[in-house]
């Protein structure tokens, strides 16, 4: 549970790569999220070229902070082996099982949304040449932390009902 709590998105990174161990960690992390009738739809392609990450941060206007960290994650679907719609579903799983993996390992992440936005997932599946069954969902940029802020007490009891909503 502590590390749910300790997670936070961090849009600021020194220049420290990621460790070619913990990267497999955060990997093997985001693998074992669950997925509708353990459909295994989801995959990663991990980007460290500064070249594309520049392209990327072009096309993704809310992902600037990729221009600073080592990598980034793609996480994508395939919608061929996805259990009926349920391919978001399976896409956010992994990519929160990437964000806490990163945390625990002491690195910072952000979750960069790509879908449900069309412009911006069309433009990153034809940048990164993915096939017409591959659909880009998230791109988690992770590397050293630069931020010394604390988590967020996101805490709320008034986001809590129980039995019926009242």
């Amino acid at each position: 549970m502590d590390i749910i709590l300790e997670r936070k998105s961090i849009r600021r990174y020194t220049s420290e790569d990621v460790r070619k161990e913990d990267l497999e960690y955060i990997l093997r992390a985001g693998l074992a999220a669950p997925t509708a009738r353990n459909s295994r739809c989801v995959s990663f392609l991990v980007i460290k070229d500064k070249d594309t990450h520049k392209k990327l941060a072009a096309v993704h206007q809310a992902a600037q902070m990729i221009l600073q960290a080592p990598l980034a994650i793609l996480v994508v679907g395939d919608k061929n082996l996805a259990y009926q719609e349920y391919l978001p579903q399976d896409c956010a799983a992994a990519t929160e099982n990437l964000l806490l993996a990163a945390t625990s390992k002491g690195y910072g992440s952000v979750w960069c949304g790509v879908y449900s936005n069309k412009e911006r997932s069309e433009a990153i599946e034809k940048l990164l040449k993915l096939p017409e069954n591959i659909k880009a969902f998230s791109l988690v940029v992770v590397g050293k932390s630069d931020d010394n802020n604390p988590p967020k007490d996101k805490w709320d009891p008034e986001k809590i009902k129980y039995e019926v909503w009242e």
